[in-house]
């Protein structure tokens, strides 16, 4: 990757956002419904699950790693990170619950959310769902949770968490997860730390994420595919308990690994194509589009497709995957962006 200050934006990474912010609007459009009624549904959906969302994690840890000699006050990047992060995280936990209570009363909505599995929660049980994510109605926010955690424990043990031994103390981490359910946000924060610092390891001794020759290349695809593949075989069929198990999320972390080479790799290479803007600008506004596109534009356009449109689950998820990445995407280069009130309630900063 180029040398570049922390200020100048990194075009590869841009481009890496925009295909990995594609594959989450995609992954989410293959809702329940579908994975229940077609296991080549639940494989794709797994397959792409097992790294769209390590590859955010690994690119949050490479512009940390770049940016770490300038965060020389903890507090202040916390507070930072407070608001970028859990405002957002606050704002639209406080409106999913809001319009699901809503939403429930309406007789066109209610049987599409009840059969997505939604149910009006009191004040009390909301307020708890939030703060500790345990049975959270929304369940893409976990990620801008889970990233403030991981970035709280990198500024506050930058150097213990940038280290090869706890590369492989958080790998065993991410495995224990085949045996223990950790409470709330933190059974998915125990599989982030890995790709974080992995990112973080990798800048700091400048090793390279993409590959130069086309067989490197062509080699972490096939591990990428095969071991993609195998975890999802398991996933749809049969998932084994004990050491099986274990060695099954051993492979998932291969297939997240290579996925997110393969991705980077490819995204450095589409950086330097005049056919990259597209991406560049998805990526851009990809943490907009994340936001804001789950669960109710995505899930609830493809519940109402799926339930009253006579069209092919197929052309519905590509409806759906247009609509979820350009109205956010309009929505808020157009209007949220360019009124500071709201661009800090509702994406966390404000932009010029």
């Amino acid at each position: 990757m180029t040398d570049v200050t922390i200020n100048k934006r990194i075009d590869s990474i841009d481009v890496a956002k925009g295909i990995g912010i594609i594959l989450v609007v995609f992954a989410h459009t293959i809702v329940p419904q579908l994975r229940e009624s077609s296991k080549a549904a639940g494989f794709l959906w797994i397959f792409i699950y097992n790294f769209h969302m390590p590859l955010f994690f690994f690119l949050s840890g490479i512009l940390f790693e770049k940016g770490l000699a300038k965060y020389t006050d903890k507090r202040k990047f916390i507070l930072g990170k407070l608001k970028y992060l859990m405002l957002p995280y606050l704002t639209f936990s406080v409106f999913a619950y809001v319009f699901i209570s809503i939403a429930l009363k309406i007789s066109f909505l209610a049987p599409i959310l009840k059969s997505g599995g939604y149910s009006a929660a009191s004040f009390t049980d909301a307020l708890f769902q939030i703060l500790t994510y345990n049975g959270h109605i929304d369940q893409h926010l976990w990620f801008v949770y889970s990233l403030f955690i991981v970035f709280v424990i990198n500024i506050l043990m930058p150097k213990i968490t940038r280290s090869r031994v706890m590369l492989i103390v958080f790998l065993a981490l991410y495995v224990s997860k085949a045996f223990v359910h950790y409470y709330g946000i933190l059974d998915y924060t125990a599989g982030d730390f890995l790709f974080f610092s992995l990112a973080r390891v990798m800048t700091a001794r400048d090793i390279k994420p993409a590959l130069r020759s086309p067989l490197s290349l062509a080699a972490v695809i096939a591990v990428f595919v095969t071991s993609g593949c195998i975890y999802s075989f398991f996933y749809v069929t049969s998932m084994p308990d004990g050491v099986l198990k274990a060695l099954l999320y051993t492979v998932r972390a291969v297939s997240s690994v290579s996925g997110i080479i393969t991705v980077y790799t490819l995204s450095e290479r589409i950086a330097k194509a005049r056919a990259s803007k597209p991406l560049k600008e998805i990526g851009l506004y990809s943490y907009d589009i994340y936001l804001m596109h789950a669960p109710f534009l995505v899930s609830g356009s493809m519940g109402i497709l799926l339930a009253y449109a006579p069209l092919p689950a197929p052309v519905c998820c590509a409806a759906v995957l247009v609509i979820g990445i350009a109205l956010p995407y309009a929505l808020s280069r157009l209007v949220i962006r360019k009124i500071p009130p709201l661009s800090v309630i509702i994406l966390g900063k404000r932009y010029k």
